[in-house]
């Protein structure tokens, strides 16, 4: 049975082998491409997480059994400190594996050490991965797959080709979407385009990679078909240098740029001057028809998209994208001073922060504490810069593991380059393409934000290098004799150990993102329900989504929201009440999972103020400490500290609302106009028998926002003050002019 399941066939590879291999084709080829289709799931980019992880953890299994079969042969003893350090001895490709290994470790300490280790472990925002420890051991897996299990040239062509492939057809699919065709998703006639990436940087730093390997692959003259490579790497470089313009991304354009300069330069060490005359022409003849179809009039264009007139506005770091990472960078140089967390902690967690990390997914949180006073209440998740994201996120260890990994595999390819002299096998030809694609990455990386459906290519580019590097003939990957022997047949051991390693898997995948998925498609059908008028179904749907996936923030958020517009178009008050029990009931339910996530926070709070307002005395203090728990979590926020001024306002507690009106306030130089906290200082001034500053504060509001969302209450509220000092003429003003403003907000929103 068992010489059946390992089964040798031609080649000298084993079923198992061909299987492994055929997933991470798969990874390569699927990830990029999948994504939610129109009305399929709400969460665009779920598919790619859910491939990811399938594939991943099929390879593992997988990797086990040929293990336990006797088919696959460690290339050291790990259980001996000494065989290790031979093996690493001063091979740059050994050094680079151990590191991956090693930031693997540190990942998963970090995520033990995380405040909320389910979610540094499975993920915050299921919107977008990659950061969680889930994802990460996941494209470990693939990165030591292709580095250890790759070893013959044709190998490596189809890890290229797969690359190339995903870029050729999301490019073809992001150039449809610019000329208005988009059968599939909803990115038709987009400005920039988004592809299957639901973010055109996201999608940009994707096609930086994948289009210096398909240049590369134009130099490939080792198979049967080389007169026909040159044409048709022109087609997929044109589709996707097209495409790429499309996305109007300049990190991902400035990282491409590099990488065709450091292609350009290692040819010149490595390949012959009809390889690099043959690159030049392949590459110049796709910039002549992607110019020619990037100038094709369309509607978006017209409408300020990309064309060939606007190459300066390309090119130009404006200052507010720049001025916006760089203050992104400030905060989380603060953030790197103080390491700062939500939740109190125990010394020895304080004192371990610098060399692990905040933890997996935990940026998000502790940012806002130490952020410049920002507007809006979207807070960053990310410090857009890898290598800063790195080291906020697991730390000291995290960063030197990382880049002790990225420093061996460059040192590993440029050695491999430089021993070799020129020579134009698919070796050297591929381990330019490779270096070149990552050194643009890296360019991209220092100012980009990474996800998965681009994270998969690059980590795959990394195993390639080291494996390129042992079929070149830079190193051995051969085992030893005793290694050998320990490892040529099955043992019952091995095959218990493999047994669980695949159930184990098995179960994780089917009630993590088999679940997910279904889940997923449950809460499309709702948005289907609610867009056809149908709440109530639309509700049950939600809920029954939440229930099978409580982890995903959204279900309870989307649920909640529609109780709480129930309630407020509802007439009869015990109705009402009885909604707003159960849209608090529906947002608390996450709060179990993760107590800090603002969203939640934000929305049972609403409901609490909500229920407070109706004669619910009985959250009152819940309700005042929540508040401020959330400004004081979120400092930098104006607009968080209004909510909870207005919040401890209804709950009677006055000087505490006036204090936090005046953070907001006092944030105003650096934001923007606050009209409503000013709105609220009135309101806690009014309160307290101030009525002069009440009337002030109120001006000042309407000074702000003078016919805004907030200007019929601020007038109304004024009403009530004239009112107690006995001016009737300005009472009725105010609120004559409230009911107008009122009117004009509500045509408005018909329109």
């Amino acid at each position: 049975m068992l010489k059946t399941i390992n089964l040798r066939l031609a080649g000298n590879r084993t079923l198992i082998d061909l299987a492994i291999e055929a997933c991470w084709l798969a990874a390569l080829a699927l990830v990029p491409i999948a994504f939610s289709g129109r009305d399929v799931v709400v969460l665009f980019l779920q598919p790619k997480d859910f491939v990811l992880h399938l594939l991943a953890l099929t390879i593992l299994a997988l990797w086990v059994i040929d293990w336990a079969l006797g088919g696959y042969r460690p290339e050291v003893d790990l259980g001996s400190l000494t065989a290790i350090r031979r093996w690493l001895g001063r091979n740059p490709r050994n050094w680079a594996l151990a590191a991956a290994g090693g930031f693997g470790v540190v990942a998963a300490i970090s995520t033990i050490l995380s405040p909320t280790p389910a979610v540094s472990l499975w993920g915050r925002d299921f919107a977008q991965l990659g950061y969680e420890l889930y994802s990460v051991l996941s494209l470990l897996v693939i990165f030591f797959a292709i580095a250890l299990r790759v070893r013959e040239p044709d190998q490596v062509r189809r890890v290229l080709w797969a690359i190339a492939g995903a870029g050729a057809v999301t490019g073809a699919y992001g150039v449809s979407q610019h000329f208005g065709w988009d059968p599939i998703g909803n990115g038709a006639g987009d400005v920039r385009v988004l592809s299957t990436f639901a973010n055109p940087i996201f999608f940009g730093s994707f096609l930086l990679m994948s289009t210096v390997v398909t240049l590369g692959l134009a130099l490939d003259r080792t198979d049967d078909w080389r007169q026909w490579r040159p044409p048709v790497v022109v087609l997929l470089l044109t589709v996707q240098l097209a495409a790429m313009w499309f996305t109007g991304s300049r990190g991902p354009w400035l990282g491409l740029v590099f990488g065709l300069l450091v292609f350009a330069g290692l040819g010149a060490i490595s390949l012959s001057r009809a390889s690099l005359a043959r690159a030049g022409a392949v590459i110049v003849a796709a910039l002549v028809l992607a110019v020619m179809l990037v100038n094709i009039p369309t509607e978006t264009s017209n409408a300020g998209g990309r064309d060939l007139g606007s190459i300066v506005a390309v090119t130009d770091l404006s200052a507010g994208t720049l001025g916006r990472r760089t203050d992104i960078w400030k905060g989380s140089a603060r953030l790197l001073d103080s390491w700062e967390q939500q939740e109190s902690e125990s010394a020895l967690a304080s004192a371990l922060r610098p060399v692990f990390g905040l933890g997996p997914e935990m940026f998000f949180y502790s940012y806002p504490l130490t952020a410049n006073p920002q507007n809006g209440l979207e807070v960053v998740s990310h410090a857009h810069s890898f290598p800063l994201q790195v080291v906020l996120e697991v730390g000291i260890a995290g960063l030197v593991t990382f880049l002790t990994l990225t420093v061996a595999a460059l040192a590993t390819g440029l050695s491999f380059i430089l021993r070799r002299g020129r020579r134009n096998d698919l070796a050297a030809v591929a381990m330019v393409a490779v270096i070149a694609a990552l050194a643009g990455r890296s360019v991209e990386q220092a100012v980009g934000v990474a996800r998965v459906g681009d994270l998969v290519p690059f980590w795959a580019l990394l195993g390639l290098v080291l494996t390129v590097y042992v079929i070149g003939g830079g190193g051995s990957a051969e085992v030893k004799s005793d290694s050998r022997s320990r490892s040529a047949r099955p043992a019952y051991g091995r095959l218990g150990l493999a047994a669980v390693v695949t159930v184990t898997a098995l179960s994780i995948f089917v009630a993590r993102d088999v679940q997910m998925l279904r889940s997923g498609l449950i809460a499309g059908d709702a948005f289907d329900e609610s867009a056809g008028g149908n709440p109530i179904e639309s509700l049950r749907l939600l809920r029954k989504a939440g229930d099978i996936s409580p982890d995903v923030q959204q279900y309870g958020v989307w649920a909640g929201e529609l109780l709480v517009e129930g309630a407020r178009a509802q007439t009869d008050a015990a109705a009402a009440m009885e909604q707003l029990g159960d849209a608090y009931d529906a947002f608390i339910r996450y709060e179990k999972r993760d107590p800090i996530a603002f969203t939640t926070q934000l929305r049972i709070g609403l409901v609490e103020s909500e229920l407070v307002n109706r004669g619910d005395n009985f959250r009152l203090q819940d309700l005042i400490d929540r508040s401020v728990r959330l400004a004081d979590a979120m400092p930098s926020y104006p607009e968080i500290q209004a909510f909870a001024a207005e919040r401890v306002l209804i709950a009677g507690r006055l000087e505490l609302g006036l204090a936090l009106a005046d953070r907001a306030i006092a944030m105003e130089a650096e934001t923007s106009p606050q009209p409503f906290a000013w709105f609220m200082r009135g309101n806690a001034l009014g309160d307290l028998g101030d009525l002069d500053g009440a009337l002030e504060a109120f001006n000042t509001a309407l000074d702000r926002e003078p016919e805004g969302q907030f200007a019929p209450g601020v007038h109304r509220n004024m009403a009530l003050v004239y009112d107690s000092i006995g001016d009737a003429a300005q009472a009725a003003e105010h609120r004559a002019r409230a009911d107008e403003i009122q009117a004009a907000l509500a045509a408005a929103g018909a329109d």
